[in-house]
């Protein structure tokens, strides 16, 4: 699969080009209940870089996965940003500094719920986020493949 920022992407693609948007944060109280009873927060079940932290209240960010004409959503904790940083920065060149340098604060003092800092924390995430899907070492790699569920989309296509 190929990445494309979102200004170079078009839904006349086919499904093998796929790009990303990322504007948006949740901050859930409880896990989510799905239609079966079971807990849909997130796929402890099918992904790996959950690390079963189920700690609530928790803020989540939502990252839409666009590919062809599908679309599908994942929301993500901060440490599960943290977690795909430390998988990826053995495969990358710039190893020592990949998720130190990339990855914005986890909290700050008395700021951890506030929208600007959320909203700071967000930007942060998408800028490592792109900076990960535009190395060629990362964009193909398994992790990043499936923190973006991408094989999700193939179920759809």
């Amino acid at each position: 699969m190929m990445f494309l920022p979102e200004s170079k992407w078009s839904p006349r693609y086919e499904s093998q080009f796929y790009t990303i948007r990322m504007n948006t944060y949740t901050i859930l109280d409880k896990p989510s209940p799905s239609s079966d009873g079971t807990t849909t927060t997130f796929r402890t079940d099918e992904c790996s870089l959950c690390n079963h932290n189920m700690k609530f209240p928790a803020v989540y960010y939502k990252i839409e996965v666009l590919r062809g004409n599908t679309q599908h959503t994942c929301l993500r904790r901060y440490s599960q940003f943290l977690y795909l940083s430390n998988k990826i920065c053995h495969v990358t060149t710039e190893r020592d500094t990949m998720h130190k340098r990339h990855l914005p604060p986890k909290t700050g003092p008395f700021h951890r719920d506030s929208p600007e800092f959320l909203e700071e924390r967000m930007e942060g995430l998408y800028q490592f986020l792109m900076d990960v899907l535009l190395r060629p070492e990362c964009v193909n790699n398994t992790w990043v493949e499936e923190f973006l569920e991408l094989g999700a989309s193939d179920e759809n296509l």
